[in-house]
């Protein structure tokens, strides 16, 4: 079953085009690495999927319910306002700055979205939550504000508020790219796991040795589309798109 399917996706900030008709398809169980150099659309894309961008053309369909469309007039139509929500929060999202609460220990990042926009009961919440901290190590950090935890154990708990929401779909937005080099391994880890529980994810992402291993699917964009596609082997080991070797040769010198 495809969990995401986005057909001609144009996303425009005033007079810059961002994307430019990009098609993306995400299996079940999938992991999809997204690649490219800055400014070619990779974080734009993400934040359409979910709606935290809305899209000036295509069509986004998300576990078979459609999102958004476009008549043949070129009107763009979302699906109606809770059901647009709904479809949406079926992906959580995970983002390069953690976007914790301050004020707020790590238990209470975790129940705030479940307690009061899926309206759970707070003692379910916290065993659910309990239960996904102790999935990414930080159980003995539950009373703790996030400003006494590690970047990288700041992001880890970033991927256990988004799961507390009981997505089918994770997206991650670079979820690596201001950390250390020694705390990248712990949160790479958490995503490994949750691609090994058949997590559906698309992940972008400039750690080329997380896409090469865990992906199932690489998708290189540039210049806000879609140039070259294919498993990580075809990808790193045989690309064809002149853009794409010249990537591959910068970062991977």
């Amino acid at each position: 079953m495809k969990k995401i399917e986005a057909k001609q996706i144009y996303k425009n900030f005033q007079d810059l085009q961002v994307l430019k008709g990009i098609d993306l398809e995400v299996g079940e169980g999938e992991v999809v690495a997204v690649i490219g150099p800055s400014g070619s659309g990779k974080s734009t894309l993400l934040r359409c999927l979910n709606k935290l961008e809305t899209i000036n053309s295509g069509t986004i369909i998300i576990d078979g319910e459609t999102l958004v469309s476009t008549t043949a007039a070129g009107q763009v139509q979302y699906a109606p306002g809770n059901e647009s929500i709904r479809i949406a929060t079926k992906m959580g999202m995970v983002f390069q700055q953690f976007n914790l609460f301050p004020h707020m220990t790590v238990l209470e990042n975790l129940i705030e979205a479940p307690v009061h926009v899926q309206k759970r009961p707070v003692a379910e919440a916290t065993r659910d939550a309990e239960a996904l901290l102790q999935k990414v190590g930080l159980l003995e950090k539950r009373d703790v504000y996030p400003r006494r935890l590690s970047g990288g154990q700041q992001q880890r708990v970033a991927i256990a508020r988004a799961l507390a929401m009981h997505p089918d779909i994770m997206l991650f937005d670079e979820p690596t790219s201001s950390l250390d080099p020694e705390l990248t391994g712990e949160v790479l880890k958490t995503m490994r796991n949750l691609a090994e529980e058949n997590m559906t994810m698309v992940v972008v992402t400039h750690e080329m040795g997380f896409a090469k291993e865990v992906a199932r699917k690489v998708i290189f964009m540039a210049d806000g589309i879609v140039q070259e596609q294919g498993t990580p082997v075809e990808i790193f080991e045989h690309p064809h798109n002149e853009r794409l070797q010249a990537f591959l040769k910068s970062i991977l010198k």
